[in-house]
């Protein structure tokens, strides 16, 4: 008889856990009490046994994935045994020891090792395996621990992925368009399979290329979880390594976990995250994000042209809050053309389900209370700093003082000057880009280099349709501060390159200082958007002013002359608008 593998319980009051350790695979014969795989949470492990006897006929999770409570993982054929086995706290569960029949039954302990590096890095993601490469060639020893995948949260379920999948959707919209361009394409079928596909073998790829990269610059990567032993020591054991490892410094990039506001039903099993949204092999009917933020708002345009009505709240009175409000404007009238609804300055209250199975979310404005109901809900709230991840105390690390990640100095150094802090731990920028240069300080730092972090600017890449680049200061961040400034703004509408593109929404801004005429901002909203802003950012570093700027030569047809025609604009001098 067929029978359905399900996570019944979870630690504590835990309601998703990570698969680590697994044990069997499809087409393996097991018994009751077999450990199948360990499911890690923050309230501890747990293994999941077998309480069948009879064949698996189908595991469907892999090592790092995040399972919900009450959620089928599996299929068995067999007979299922009284008795709840299916599973228990790790160290509760006792293993029976073998037989002593004088033969080996393979069992063994992990081997214990005492180690040694000039440098370990703790987190694998963008901030760490740089700086284990940046450590490597300066000539150090350098040792990686990644608990789960190379490249972190932004390879694995972040940048990347979503990019991936708003790079598909892009393709759907020109097919959709093709009639404009002088095609006529009957119908297109959306194959959410092959979507999710591709988007996890563009993953597959570059994880693959990190490991060669950490091989090539012999970086000796340890797969498992690092703990605290003391300030001068961390361990990390697996199934064949126990090991204590002391270093010359010590590099923590732990990252960030999905932030839940504390409302009623932030514990449904059934609410997604941005990681859930990036394995859903079905487009729902119908979604509501909480969260009108980067990440909320370029899930909404995603599953929007994927075919979901998609609604967004927005606490704030903008979405994209930190933009202008002539960018965000742009980015709203689009998302309106789309059929996105936009509920911003409206506060989530509950989440709950309704007695058909579909989703209801109360909302907040002012005093009064509305309702949305869709078939799913997903919360893109923000990230929340691994603090937790080890025992920061034992290592002499101290928090900053929201207690809400690693303080540090200039220069990544936390309280223990053998120890740095990087990335999304640190909670300063929660951007890929920004744990991959705080790395290379770090390390650069550790040999002797005083050239401290600078976060004032770090480029911004929003991928809304259209997309969003911005860098510096915004126009009413300088008004707040005082600023006098000059702005020059082109609509790419009157770039030639974008309307043979068929892609003429967006324009280009930048702000100056108004005296020193210094640029000191940009926004750039509309195609290619991500990629000019890092024109703008050297002009910015450079320190040019808008004389020196506009002498700069652009090709033609780009839509980056629409930098130059902004330039031009911020001096009353724009030579294809006026």
């Amino acid at each position: 008889m067929k029978h359905d593998l399900m996570i019944n319980k979870l630690p504590g009051h835990e309601t998703k856990g990570k698969v680590m350790g697994i044990q069997k695979k499809t087409g393996d014969a097991i018994e009751p009490g077999d450990l199948i795989f360990t499911i890690e949470s923050g309230k501890g492990n747990m293994e999941f046994l077998s309480d069948f006897k009879g064949t698996l006929d189908a595991l469907n999770v892999e090592e790092g994935q995040v399972v919900k409570k009450n959620e089928k993982v599996g299929e068995v054929t067999g007979e299922k045994v009284a008795g709840d086995k299916a599973a228990k706290p790790a160290a509760a569960s006792a293993k029976k020891k073998p037989a002593a029949t004088g033969y080996s039954f393979g069992i063994s302990k992990p081997a214990k090792k005492d180690m040694h590096a000039d440098l370990v890095i703790v987190g694998g993601g963008p901030g760490g395996y740089v700086a284990a490469i940046r450590g490597a060639q300066a000539g150090l020893s350098v040792i990686l621990i990644e608990k789960n995948k190379l490249g972190g949260t932004c390879l694995n379920v972040g940048c990347i992925p979503t990019k991936a999948l708003a790079s598909s959707v892009a393709v759907l919209g020109k097919i959709q368009e093709a009639d404009e361009f002088g095609f006529t394409v009957p119908s297109v079928d959306i194959n959410m399979s092959r979507v999710m596909e591709r988007k996890d073998e563009v993953v597959s790829t570059l994880v693959g290329g990190i490991a060669h990269l950490m091989e090539a610059n012999q970086v000796e990567v340890i797969e498992g979880k690092a703990f605290s032993i003391d300030q001068d020591t961390i361990g990390v054991k697996t199934k064949k390594l126990d090991a204590k490892i002391t270093f010359g410094n010590l590099i923590l990039a732990m990252g960030s976990s999905c932030f839940y506001l504390p409302i009623e039903g932030h514990d449904d099993p059934e609410l997604l995250t941005s990681e859930e949204l990036l394995s859903l092999t079905e487009v729902p009917k119908s979604l509501t994000i909480i969260g009108g933020g980067v990440i909320g708002m370029e899930f909404a345009f995603i599953y929007r042209a994927l075919g979901a009505e998609v609604n967004v709240i927005e606490f704030l009175p903008q979405v994209l809050n930190l933009l202008d409000e002539d960018a965000a404007d742009v980015i709203r009238e689009s998302a309106d053309e789309k059929g996105i609804r936009l509920f911003e300055g409206h506060a989530a209250c509950s989440i709950q389900t309704t007695l058909d199975g579909q989703k209801l979310v109360v909302v907040k404005r002012g005093e009064e209370m509305k309702y949305l109901t869709s078939e799913k809900v997903a919360m893109a709230v923000g990230r929340r700093a691994n603090v937790d991840a080890m025992d920061l105390a034992k290592l002499g690390v101290e928090l900053n003082e929201r207690k809400n990640g690693v303080e540090v100095d200039g220069f990544m150094q936390t309280s223990n000057p053998k120890i740095y802090a990087i990335g999304d731990l640190t909670n300063k920028l929660q951007l890929a880009h920004v744990a991959s240069d705080q790395g290379i300080v770090a390390v650069d730092h550790i040999n002797g280099c005083t050239q401290e972090m600078h976060y004032e600017h770090v480029p911004s890449a929003i991928f809304t349709n259209p997309e969003v680049g911005h860098v510096g200061m915004t126009e009413k961040q300088a008004k707040a501060d005082g600023v006098e400034v000059l702005v020059g703004k082109f609509p790419l509408a009157a770039n030639g390159k974008a309307l043979a593109m068929g892609e003429p929404v967006g324009f280009v801004k930048i702000i100056a200082e108004k005296e020193s005429k210094i640029i000191i901002g940009g926004t750039i909203v509309g195609v290619h958007g991500t990629d000019m802003v890092a024109t703008v950012t050297n002009l910015i570093v450079a320190q040019k002013s808008l004389g020196e700027a506009e002498h700069v030569i652009y090709a033609h047809p780009t839509t980056a002359e629409s930098i130059h025609e902004a330039i031009l604009a911020s001096q009353g001098r724009a030579i294809h608008f006026g």
